[in-house]
């Protein structure tokens, strides 16, 4: 039977009636040749592939166990220049209507703002695009205006828009919950779970959240890596990256970080048992904007969560609370131009301190940038250009128990003219401002 190819807008909700899932926004793509769907859990096993739909972090995990045999892998390489298996299965999806078998790539999809992605070889013969066509059940036409207090006015602000035809929701800063890394970035409404990328368009009715404008930035870098519009674009501009920024930077574009949460003090403040379970025990807190190892702290109980906060409070920073990492020791690469001239390895001077920190006691050597996998060179370097920086100090971590690396921060001042290995790091910066003046 030949069927009429059927028309589908850019942005669609699928099905995939096999596994009972339904309502999964996806966007066609044109400009890609491969379709490829958000998946976890992914073993290869004796000619077996096993793996769930979406990650545990997704509305649509139903934690189910998909396991098929007939399945396909393509090696790539990644942004970083090492290599990933992906794999290829089949899979029926429901489109506008119309079910179709097609072959699908298996992919980490986490931080895109959607988690089906459908190309050029899945439409082909079957569907056309019409890019005036939207699914408007997808909510994509919904306005979410971020205020720093709900009052009288942005109620009354509200109402005027709603009944002029706009639908248009509001949330407070003081209500988003920013989960990071693990299986992806998410920044979502603590009072009704939806994740401010699903709206059609987020207003910025202010970004001053007394006097910081770093968490604003965090959310439009957030919005715009998952191509969801807001206004206003001044907002993204941020000249003085803090630690919540450059986590979302780092692992919206493949950075491995610690598994952290960032929630302004109204919130945090009662989430201890909450962070105990997302984290684990101990956890770290630390200032957002802290530097050199201040106001860090390793949290083992409700006491010493209280009494962090209550500093937090009195000095006037804000916290982010994050995974701690067990280790031996951790590394900083300095970068300049690109490469990195040098490497020093950091210690603790014993277990009175979680910080290995030169500032806090610890002791520190220069190691080869050879004794470090290719892999975190190529990190360091990266990192260092989401950010711009020509010149950083890029902190990498290994769990000494699993053996994973992480990025725990990037330095825009890495401290050249002072701290450990003065000498080494002058000598490093003379040789790079020498070619900068020959090129």
């Amino acid at each position: 039977m030949n069927y009429h190819p059927t028309a589908v807008g850019t942005i669609e909700k699928i099905s995939l009636p096999e596994y009972g899932i339904e309502g999964v926004p996806a966007k066609v793509d044109t400009g890609a040749d491969s379709s490829s769907i958000w998946a976890s859990n992914i073993v290869e096993k004796n000619g077996e592939l096993s793996f769930n739909l979406f990650g545990p972090t997704s509305p649509f995990f139903t934690g189910k166990e998909v396991k098929t045999r007939k399945y396909n892998h393509v090696t790539i390489k990644n942004s970083f220049g090492h290599k990933e298996v992906r794999y290829k299965v089949h899979l029926k999806l429901k489109i506008s209507g119309r079910t179709i078998k097609t072959r699908i790539n298996l992919a980490n999809r986490a931080n895109n703002r959607f988690p089906v992605l459908i190309g050029r070889r899945t439409l082909h013969g079957k569907f056309v695009v019409d890019v005036s066509k939207r699914n408007q059940a997808t909510g994509n036409h919904r306005v979410l205006m971020l205020v720093t207090a709900k009052n009288a006015a942005n109620k009354q602000f509200v109402e005027s828009l709603k009944s002029k035809g706009i639908e248009i929701e509001q949330a407070t800063f003081n209500q988003l919950v920013f989960n990071l890394g693990g299986e992806g970035n998410r920044i979502t409404i603590s009072t009704t779970g939806e994740d401010l990328s699903d709206f059609g368009l987020v207003y910025f009715r202010t970004s001053k959240i007394k006097g910081q404008s770093n968490v604003a930035a965090a959310i439009a870098l957030y919005l715009s890596n998952r191509n969801a519009p807001y206004i206003d674009r001044a907002v993204g501009l941020c000249s003085d990256p803090d630690k919540l920024f450059q986590y979302i930077g780092l692992s919206d574009n493949g950075v491995n970080i610690p598994v952290g949460v960032f929630m302004l003090p109204n919130l945090l403040k009662d989430s201890y048992e909450r962070l105990v379970a997302d984290l684990g025990s101990p956890f770290i807190l630390k200032d957002t904007q802290g530097n050199r190892g201040e106001n860090n702290y390793l949290i083992n109980s409700r006491a010493e969560f209280d009494r962090a906060l209550r500093q937090a409070e009195d000095l006037g920073f804000w916290m982010i609370a994050q995974q701690y990492i067990t280790n031996d020791c951790d590394y900083r690469l300095i970068t300049l131009g690109g490469q990195v001239p040098l490497v020093i390895k950091r210690q603790r001077k014993d277990d009175s301190t979680h910080l290995n920190n030169v500032s806090k006691g610890g002791k520190a050597e220069i190691v080869e940038a050879s004794s470090l996998p290719d892999v975190l060179i190529n990190q360091a370097v990266m990192a260092a250009k989401l950010f711009h920086l020509q010149i950083s100090g890029v902190d990498l971590i290994q769990d000494k128990d699993s053996k994973t690396w992480y990025c725990l921060e990037v330095n825009k001042a890495p401290l050249m003219y002072n701290g450990a290995f003065i000498d080494e790091k002058s000598t490093a910066f003379a040789n790079y401002l020498s070619q900068k003046l020959s090129n």
